[in-house]
């Protein structure tokens, strides 16, 4: 985690000037690394229920004379045995005056309505974004080993903290070890 500071004009200051400087000092940016998920080791038995539960589905769609929906089944089974296998990226986080960086996208606070921390270590540190956008009406970013308390006191100068409720889907990838 890293941390840029808004120095006031530090030339030709008396001691209690720089004393009441430092103490007006404000954080510009807080920025950390994280995985994008939080990545859990693929067992054989995981991708053997993700053939089953792909095989069934389609054979149901095959029954039903449903053909491009098979296909569709059949394309899905492999793109989440694909993604199941891929570990995540590194990426880089950065809360700044502008708005909120994930590596090279931003996103400004004025398309953004609300966040919410959900810390419940181990298995859940992340910072919940409602954003006013229909087609990404959330934005989860994982915490790292950032302090949320941090992170939360540098958000709440931009935008409200309203508490959320983890979605279903949330929870089913999480218990499905997604």
């Amino acid at each position: 985690m890293s941390y840029v500071l808004n120095n006031q004009n530090k030339s030709e200051q008396t001691e209690p000037e720089k004393d009441t400087a430092l103490q007006n000092q404000t954080v510009a940016s807080l920025s950390w690394q994280a995985p994008e998920y939080v990545y859990t080791k693929k067992s054989p038995d995981w991708y053997w229920a993700v053939g089953i539960v792909t095989m069934g589905i389609f054979v149901v769609a095959i029954i039903f004379d449903n053909f491009l929906f098979g296909a569709f089944v059949l394309l899905g089974g492999f793109t989440i045995a694909l993604y199941g296998a891929r570990p995540p990226r590194i990426i880089t986080f950065t809360l700044s005056i502008e708005g909120i960086r994930i590596e090279n996208r931003v996103y400004p606070y004025e398309s953004l309505r609300s966040f919410w921390i959900f810390y419940r270590p181990p298995e859940i540190k992340e910072l919940s974004i409602e954003s006013q956008k229909m087609i990404m009406p959330q934005i989860k970013i994982p915490l790292g080993d950032t302090n949320p308390a941090e992170v939360r006191a540098y958000l709440v100068q931009f935008m409200p903290e309203r508490q959320q409720e983890e979605s279903l889907i949330d929870t089913a990838v999480r218990f499905i070890g997604f």
